[in-house]
């Protein structure tokens, strides 16, 4: 397969503190990545380098044969945290057609409105178009934003906790909705949920990463439960 992504020995400190230490991940054209450790463990840190808004300390990361500032074009990004004025007079359209801005441009063309709007189409919300961002639901607001880093037309969608603040069957659509998307997929997620959902590659980071493929054919819900306890013994099962 088509490597996309190379990170070799990659390393970061902060003021004398390493963040992340000796990172080496491949990750291949249409990979599906779940990124999951403990708070403090580095991976927001290990996103904003490939989003090329940090400079590491060491090692390297080529995106598509690129930097990653140089590549930034062919990412979609999802924050977790995305602020806005919720008083704000801008409707859903307008935050989608945000992702179509570049340097230099002054204007919207009918090509992006027409991109924007079937973006909305795929994450099932055109209906919403005109509505102001304060009248969505949690999981309106996700999609619409899904819908902007798709707006970008991007190969590579980075998302970080996708499925926060949104209640169950929510999260299961956007799960789903995820799950459809050709690009290649690197989600960050505190909820192991999202490795029944398609994932075909894990990396545990807490300053190092441990990568561990196929654990999604691997575990199984009893019951119809599963909780991190489980998915440790079975990542410690499959580490070598």
């Amino acid at each position: 397969m088509k490597k996309q992504i190379e990170v070799n020995h990659l390393s970061f400190s902060y003021h004398d503190t390493t963040i992340l230490d000796d990172i080496t991940l491949h990750i291949n054209q249409g990979d599906y990545v779940a990124i999951i450790g403990p708070n403090g463990g580095g991976k927001t840190t290990f996103v904003r380098l490939l989003l090329g808004l940090r400079e590491a300390t060491s090692g390297t990361i080529m995106i598509a044969k690129q930097t990653p500032k140089k590549a930034r074009n062919t990412i979609g990004y999802l924050p977790q945290y995305v602020n806005f004025n919720m008083d704000m007079p801008i409707n859903v359209m307008e935050i989608v057609l945000q992702g179509r801005m570049q340097k230099d441009k002054l204007f919207y063309t009918k090509e992006d409105r027409e991109i924007a709007l079937a973006q909305l189409e795929k994450m099932q919300v055109s209906h919403l178009k005109e509505r102001k961002i304060k009248e969505l639901s949690g999981g309106q607001r996700q999609r619409v934003l899904l819908a902007r880093a798709l707006a970008k037309e991007p190969t590579i969608l980075i998302l970080d906790e996708p499925t926060a603040s949104i209640d169950l069957e929510g999260q299961k659509e956007i799960y789903a909705l995820l799950k459809s998307l050709p690009q290649t997929k690197i989600v960050v997620s505190h909820d192991i949920n999202i490795l029944f959902e398609g994932v075909n590659k894990v990396a545990h980071i807490n300053k190092k990463l441990h990568l561990h493929e196929g654990v999604s054919e691997t575990i199984r819900k009893n019951d119809g439960h599963f909780c991190e306890m489980e998915l440790l013994d079975i990542l410690k099962e499959n580490h070598v």
